[in-house]
């Protein structure tokens, strides 16, 4: 299912360009990431007035999620050499010598992203 489309009102359309020097960028950065926010979100919200609150003990670790992210990937992959594998039995058709690795993969991958879920849970509380 696609995600439903944005109101004309609701989209955000116009830019502005700001210049800052590598300390206000760094003042910014250490800020955001004190909010939990990223800078672009951190900059709206202080223009706008909102109120920001300092929460590192919510902050999501970025690292894990690309880690996350890279094990999906991975078990996407096995998923197809699964289906690939399923439809070569099925036509009687003789199983590629590499393809017996797939099981042996497939409780790796399970078991690094239990790892790494494992973590990503533990950062947040």
């Amino acid at each position: 299912m696609a995600r439903p489309k944005k109101l004309a009102s609701e989209k955000r359309s116009e830019r502005y360009n700001l210049r800052f020097t590598l300390a206000e960028v760094e003042h910014l950065r250490q800020q955001a990431d004190a909010a939990g926010l990223d800078v672009a979100d951190y900059l709206r919200r202080r223009c706008l007035g909102h109120q920001i609150i300092a929460a590192p003990e919510r902050r999501i670790k970025y690292a894990l999620i690309g880690e996350v992210n890279q094990l999906g990937r991975q078990i996407s992959a096995l998923g197809n050499v699964t289906n690939q594998v399923a439809l070569y039995l099925h036509t009687d058709r003789q199983i590629r010598p590499d393809w017996e690795v797939l099981p042996t993969e497939i409780k790796q991958s399970q078991k690094q992203l239990a790892t790494v879920l494992e973590k990503l849970v533990m950062s947040l509380d």
